[in-house]
């Protein structure tokens, strides 16, 4: 679907989250949250014979279910729609859910919801038995910030009433989560990559025989590559501004190879290219960790001074904006320190172990920043 849609979608969650405090109660969603989305993808909810509230769902004359919304193609319940109090928990009407596949065999999908937290079903393993897992989910709240998943765009299209086809969409509820699982395999290996899988990719690349010894360091560094890899990626969807003292990251070395100063200042201070590839992991990494626009945005205020014995990385002011110091020569290969404030000295051989608390310093140094352009400004 087009970029114009995306912006769409985004503004229409934007609309439906400035409205939800005002829902307090099932019906209130419904109406107020609910309608509107199906509205937003093309379904008329004035025809009662294409959107039907109330419908009946049932097992059996003993056992009565009612769905809140069916939406109806040639007479018969297609889509299921489960609707709850805004902020209920989804997980615990699932199973209510899972009973209207069963009782309605025409009924190909099932959504529940709680106006802003969407999850829909389908029942690609076995007909009118809901898979066990949503082949897609989305939070209005999220859709309002502009985090817009590709997988969602994509299933709204597929969702839409000029496109929706019931006998199709049990497959591709199965595509999607298929899609799902192998998204999650390739997340694992990235953050602990096997050794078979690490065995392969060396292979690849003409190094056959590898010996065991070899390969807790070969293991560390496809973890690296593929660190390297995912923040270029985002450097590249985010196009943020590079400086002129930006320099190529290197590529991880093994542990046996030495580093050579890159550049030796008037002043006697050496800037080695292990000091400027953690200054340029920080920017990468946060680009990747960063939850807000505003975060996202900001990265491009990080800079860094390099003294004897330090490296002081910073966000637009050195003291007041101090994110950490850097320490060569230690016992462990990287060695920061936050200060007293967010735990002192890290010593670590991983530079992704500093992820929580380098997120933490650097919201709270956005923060702070932030607040003080406000005063100035009075």
């Amino acid at each position: 679907m087009s970029d114009d849609f995306r912006q769409k979608f985004k503004s229409f969650a934007s609309r439906m989250v400035g409205i939800a405090p005002r829902c307090t109660n099932e019906e209130g969603t419904k109406m107020f949250l609910v309608l509107p989305l199906l509205s937003f993808l093309g379904y008329d909810i004035m025809n009662p014979d294409e959107v039907c509230p109330e419908h009946n769902a049932d097992f059996s004359d003993k056992y009565k279910n009612r769905v809140d919304f069916a939406i109806m193609k040639s007479g018969n319940p297609v889509i299921a729609i489960e609707c709850k109090t805004r902020g209920a928990a989804l997980k615990d009407d699932r199973g209510q859910l899972r009973s209207y596949f069963n009782a309605a065999p025409t009924v190909k999908m099932g959504v529940i919801t709680d106006g802003l937290v969407y999850e829909f079903y389908a029942d690609s393993d076995e007909p009118n038995m809901m898979d066990a897992n949503a082949f897609l989910t989305f939070d209005l709240n999220e859709i309002s910030k502009g985090k817009i998943e590709d997988s969602v765009i994509g299933g709204l299209n597929s969702l839409h009433k000029d496109s929706f086809d019931p006998e199709n969409i049990g497959a591709e509820a199965k595509r999607k989560l298929v899609f799902q699982n192998l998204v999650q395999q390739i997340e694992e290996l990235s953050t602990t990559p096997s050794e078979p899988f690490v065995r392969l990719l060396l292979q690849n690349i003409g190094m056959s025989h590898v010996r065991a010894k070899a390969m807790t360091e070969y293991i560390s560094l496809t973890q690296s590559a593929f660190g390297e890899f995912i923040n270029n990626r985002i450097l590249k969807r985010l196009d943020l501004p590079s400086k002129e003292k930006e320099v190529e990251k290197p590529i991880p070395l093994l542990d046996n190879q030495k580093i050579e100063p890159e550049a030796k200042l008037d002043n006697g201070i050496i800037t080695t290219e292990l000091e400027l590839s953690v200054y340029e992991h920080t920017k990468r990494r946060l680009a990747y960790l960063c939850k807000s626009d505003e975060l996202y945005d900001s990265i491009d205020g990080i800079d860094y001074r390099d003294y004897k014995g330090k490296f002081v990385v910073f966000f637009k002011k050195e003291r007041a904006g101090r994110l950490f110091d850097f320490y060569e020569d230690k016992e462990a290969k990287y060695t920061f320190d936050f200060g007293e404030d967010f735990g002192g000295i890290v010593s670590t051989n991983n530079i992704n172990d500093i992820d929580n608390i380098l997120t933490e310093v650097f919201s709270i140094r956005v923060s702070s920043m932030a607040g003080k352009s406000k005063k100035n400004s009075k």
